[in-house]
């Protein structure tokens, strides 16, 4: 009973929440313009509750480069590559003339509380990058990750190194979480409650992840109070316009087995940093990646300090490893009004790494049959048919 009173107040406090964006790592409030670019159009080659696989359409003739996979974090939406037409890498890979495709993990809700790391490491990006070479028919391709995104890259490279993921791109990605103090101080003390809302609903509600990252950043709530408080309290936030033609960050919830896996494994044991990181049976080491790697950090970040980022280096045993620092918060790197430089690195340093060799030859796309859903195929099936259904 004390449960139930306390979800339906929990309820009744936060509603379903969403985040709000602000300047310094957020899109910045402007008036809408006229001719304001539209957001992007996309072909759901998957869709599933927890997978589905966006293609979005290309803006101009596509020039000849490996396909892109963009691979999200956890606790927000995957729109957080695209929230707004004028602030977008996708767009701008789209525009640069590359072929990108975007996971998507849908809401988890409580029927997928043992949805862990692994399952999403070992599936999600593994079906992901299975579809992505069916579609294009190339052999390899590029992975870029966004904060927890990075580490999924990192970690199905290192446990698939012959999986064909010739380039890795990471934006304020963490490996070396005893660079994090104050994520860390933070996780042990609010490790009991949390704990105890992971195994009443099944996963950390999507208001606590909302409430924890604005907790490392108070300036955000006092400059916008009514703002933060909002995407708390209405649950059709996220849907509300925006002056400037973009969209409010939505936070998801994150299922229990995940949470217990970043807090245990990752915040407070930092077991990637000591190679103890483990998904069934096979450990995950990071040095048995032979992609290319592209590290993207801000000095500006809060949430991940560049030390935290930039260990992946004394990781990483291939030659081709490269370092840059960019401009603007932990969001504000990815989607800010400095981003662009986050977009030109990332686009520049592919150009040179993504030229097809001359023993691939890209082919045709399979034509897709109609259907509503693909289930999520095991690892010893063929690959589902790709579906076409256009955002």
């Amino acid at each position: 009973m004390s449960f139930l009173l306390a979800e339906r107040l929990f309820t009744a406090l936060f509603g379903e929440p969403t985040g709000p964006l602000y300047d310094e790592g957020y899109v910045e409030r402007r008036p809408a313009r006229p001719g304001a670019a539209r957001p992007l159009q996309y072909e759901l080659l998957l869709d599933a509750p927890t997978l589905k696989l966006r293609h979005y359409l290309p803006l101009r003739r596509p020039r000849r480069r490996l396909p892109v996979l963009l691979v999200p974090p956890l606790m927000v939406t995957a729109d957080v590559f695209e929230l707004h037409p004028r602030r977008s890498l996708a767009r701008y890979l789209v525009e640069q003339g590359y072929d990108v495709f975007l996971l998507d993990y849908g809401k988890p809700q409580s029927r997928d509380r043992r949805l862990s790391l692994g399952r999403y490491i070992e599936h999600r990006v593994h079906t992901g990058v299975r579809v992505v070479k069916q579609v294009t028919g190339s052999d390899e391709l590029s992975l870029i990750g966004y904060c927890l995104g990075g580490i999924f890259a990192n970690c199905y490279a290192a446990l698939h190194p012959q999986s064909g993921i010739r380039n890795i791109v990471t934006i304020g990605t963490p490996t070396d979480f005893s660079a994090m103090p104050l994520q860390r101080i933070l996780a042990g003390v609010s490790r009991q409650p949390l704990e105890t809302l992971a195994a009443t609903y099944g996963y950390i509600p999507a208001a606590v992840c909302n409430a924890s990252f604005h907790l490392l950043h108070p300036d955000a709530i006092l400059r916008h109070p009514l703002e933060f408080w909002r995407s708390l309290r209405d649950p059709d936030f996220a849907a509300s316009p925006r002056p400037d033609g973009g969209r409010h960050l939505e936070y998801v919830n994150l299922t229990a087995a995940a949470f217990r896996q970043l807090w245990h494994n990752f915040v407070m044991g930092n077991e990637l940093m000591q190679d103890q990181f483990t998904i069934g049976r096979r450990r995950v080491n990071y040095g048995r990646i032979q992609a290319a790697a592209l590290v993207l950090a801000s000095r500006e970040d809060r949430l991940v300090p560049p030390a935290a980022v930039t260990a992946v280096t004394k990781k990483l045993m291939t030659q081709d490893v490269t370092v840059r620092f960019v401009k603007g918060g932990h969001l504000g790197m990815l989607m800010g009004s400095r981003a662009e430089r986050t977009w030109r690195l990332t686009a520049e340093w592919l150009d040179t790494r993504s030229r097809y060799r001359s023993r691939y030859r890209a082919t045709p796309a399979p034509k897709a049959r109609p259907a509503t859903v693909v289930p999520l195929p095991a690892t010893s099936l063929p690959l589902p048919v790709a579906l076409r259904k256009v955002s």
